[in-house]
């Protein structure tokens, strides 16, 4: 018998260099390091059955990011959480774990949104471009050979800004899936020339449980 664990982690500082499969190579090591019972794939090449729900992007940093591992029957949340954290480097850190229920989601097919702080370096006229925005029907990407534009303004749930931190929730998902950083660059157009981003944040990830979005920890 096996069961899965939810992972919440943040990773903040330095670490938000790392890209997406130097962070689960990252993670595996821990779990062996820490000897904690994980399943393995079957074959000549066995692996952890661990998954994150959300790839992160180099140079953002987390406080609400999920992987899920599979684990041997009997696991407990809190002794998880304790080893992982006890092997862990400065800036990455487990908030959060959970033991799933049979016949619960994985984390990646489960994101349908997610939450994002943005730090610009300055604040003047930032609240009103985000209502500008808002009051947009449309708002396109910009295209290149690859990808053509597409209109990410159904994808924008929330948008406000607090002094000089935009706060957003988005779309993410197969349907849909709206980057922060093309948020921002559509509101540029009604910011000083000289406003930029200096650091994106996750703050959380969400699935959808009747019909409300709901962090995926909860689901």
């Amino acid at each position: 018998m096996s069961v899965s664990a939810r992972i919440k982690f943040g990773r903040r500082g330095p670490v938000r260099y790392l890209g997406h499969l130097d962070m689960m190579r990252y993670f595996q090591r821990c779990v062996m390091k820490c000897s904690l019972e994980a399943v393995y794939s079957e074959g000549f090449h066995p692996h952890q059955l661990l998954s994150f729900a959300y790839p992160l992007g180099v140079s953002m940093e987390t406080d609400g990011d999920y992987a899920d591992l599979v684990m041997k029957d009997g696991a407990d949340a809190g002794k998880v959480k304790e080893a992982l954290n006890s092997v862990m480097h400065e800036g990455i850190y487990v908030r959060e774990v959970r033991i799933l229920g049979e016949g619960t989601l994985n984390a990646m097919a489960s994101v349908a949104a997610a939450d994002y702080e943005l730090f610009v370096s300055a604040e003047e006229g930032l609240q009103e471009a985000a209502s500008r925005i808002l009051a947009e029907k449309e708002l396109f990407t910009a295209g290149d050979g690859k990808k053509k534009p597409k209109d990410i303004r159904p994808g924008i749930l929330e948008l406000r800004a607090e002094g000089s931190r935009l706060f957003m929730k988005l779309l993410s998902g197969s349907a849909l899936n709206v980057r922060p950083a093309d948020v921002f660059e559509g509101m540029k157009t009604y910011l000083p020339e000289e406003s930029k981003c200096t650091l994106i944040r996750r703050l959380e990830i969400y699935g959808t449980k009747d019909g409300k979005y709901v962090p995926l920890i909860e689901m």
